[in-house]
């Protein structure tokens, strides 16, 4: 995995000076206070999902039987067996889907396209994204607690059955985790570079990454075709959102710097005048 990742940075090395054309000033903007309240509610809100996941008593597995014919058409039809092959190839494409993003801006960062100001708004959404991300997708399995495809055939794997893994598909977690990352990537790509030709190419290969993810979930047996679309709604939702409510802030601090500007008295004193002007 350590070597996919670095050939992935190393490309976007070579074709920076094509990927990067067109850097603007940056459209985002942290607020210490704003980012405050955000990165304490998102630690908040996790926290609470790991304290729930290990503290709350979950109906155990019975040895009991499921009925496939009790599951929507849909989803029958596109359930699957346990594979641990396709489990684990799900979990790489899941990890390339989440480093995305650090590949491609830190090519941007190391080439001089991206300021160090502009990797800590970067670091920053992305870590307010990914509180609120794990929140609500361990919250919701919590909630729902469905069980995963691979219960209602022979051979599911007995490692998940003490945790209570077996009944936490809905949402699909690695394609909530995978649609995050290609949500935020196309979006921050998009508006800090808004004339590159690469964006198309940068949306495409994140999306393809993500959708890989979603299919290898089905695949394996872990998750039902609605569990995966319900991640995907879920991790676009919180990776475009975040850097939604910081292009508001920068937005908002832009109007109030002119209208400061616009509104400012300056004085300029001479050994035989006094002079100002008022801007408005």
């Amino acid at each position: 995995m350590k070597r996919y990742l670095f050939l992935i940075c190393l490309l976007f090395q070579l074709l920076s000076s094509e990927l990067f054309a067109q850097t603007e000033k940056s459209p985002f903007k942290l607020n210490p206070v704003a980012d405050g309240i955000i990165l304490g509610a998102g630690i908040a809100f996790t926290t609470s999902a790991v304290i729930a996941e290990k503290t709350l008593d979950f109906p155990e597995y019975t040895e009991r039987s499921y009925d496939l014919d009790s599951v929507n058409f849909i989803d029958r039809k596109l359930s699957q067996k346990y594979d641990r092959t396709l489990d684990n190839l799900g979990t790489a494409t899941c990890t390339v889907s989440l480093a995305l993003p650090f590949a491609v801006y830190g090519a941007g960062f190391f080439n001089d396209f991206l300021s160090t100001e502009d990797i800590l708004t970067l670091t920053t959404m992305y870590v307010e994204a990914y509180l609120f991300d794990y929140g609500a997708k361990n919250f919701l399995k919590m909630g729902i607690r469905r069980v995963r495809p691979y219960m209602y055939y022979d051979g599911y794997p007995k490692d998940k059955l003490d945790d209570y893994d077996f009944e936490f598909s809905s949402p699909s977690g690695h394609t909530t985790d995978s649609f995050l990352g290609a949500g935020f990537l196309s979006y921050t790509f998009c508006r800090y570079f808004p004339e590159s030709k690469w964006k198309i190419p940068v949306i495409a290969a994140s999306y393809t990454v993500a959708l890989g993810t979603a299919a290898l979930r089905i695949s394996s047996g872990n998750h039902f075709l609605t569990d995966t679309i319900f991640g995907a709604a879920l991790g676009t939702v919180c990776g475009i959102g975040v850097p939604l409510v910081h292009e508001f802030i920068a937005l908002h601090s832009e109007k109030k710097e002119t209208a400061f500007k616009k509104g400012s008295v300056h004085f300029s004193v001479t050994p035989v005048s006094v002079n100002w002007k008022i801007a408005l």
